[in-house]
């Protein structure tokens, strides 16, 4: 009896199937704003939950209403809507001065997959980041957080900016 051959499954399809393992996708209104915050910079931040087998948008900051906060309270506020038991996914618009390449914006996807959550938390979002990750081109750096201090500002700079670089702080607008 002869070995039965099968055919290799190409790349590509392998690599949607996998990210697709455990049943989660992306809504397209979660991939439409973050296109718009992306291209046309209407939001400073989105945060994604998982909600019935879907990636859904739970929160997202106007730039306007960034530009109100400040930056220093825009970004508490993007911390402050990860919890301290379940995981989300968050995209946050960066800001800092390069020096003599001036201002600079860099897309940051955050995985918040806390150890205080279940297993079962960690694991449907950490199974289920390519769903949504890989549906958001441009991202320029990916930060995978299991505790409060990992998702501190100065932690997270350093792992995006240049040595040289310094974060751009901006005052609240009245």
């Amino acid at each position: 009896m002869k070995p039965m051959m099968t055919k290799p499954m190409p790349i590509a399809k392998a690599i949607w199937k996998n990210s697709e393992s455990s049943g989660v996708t992306a809504e397209n209104q979660a991939i439409s704003d973050y296109e718009e915050l992306k291209l046309r910079r209407k939001f400073a931040y989105i945060v994604y939950k998982i909600e019935n087998s879907s990636i859904v948008i739970e929160s997202k900051l106007t730039t306007e209403e960034a530009a109100r906060l400040g930056s220093v309270a825009t970004y508490e506020s993007f911390i402050e809507l990860m919890p301290e038991t379940e995981g989300r996914y968050g995209v946050y618009d960066f800001e800092y001065d390069s020096g003599s390449d001036g201002i600079r914006n860099k897309l940051v996807f955050f995985l918040w997959a806390p150890d205080t959550a279940t297993i079962k938390s960690r694991m449907l979002y950490a199974s289920s980041k390519q769903a949504i990750r890989q549906r958001l081109d441009g991202i320029s750096t990916e930060i995978q957080c299991t505790d409060p201090s990992e998702l501190a500002f100065e932690a997270v700079f350093q792992n995006l900016a240049p040595a040289n670089a310094k974060p751009l702080i901006k005052a609240p607008k009245a």
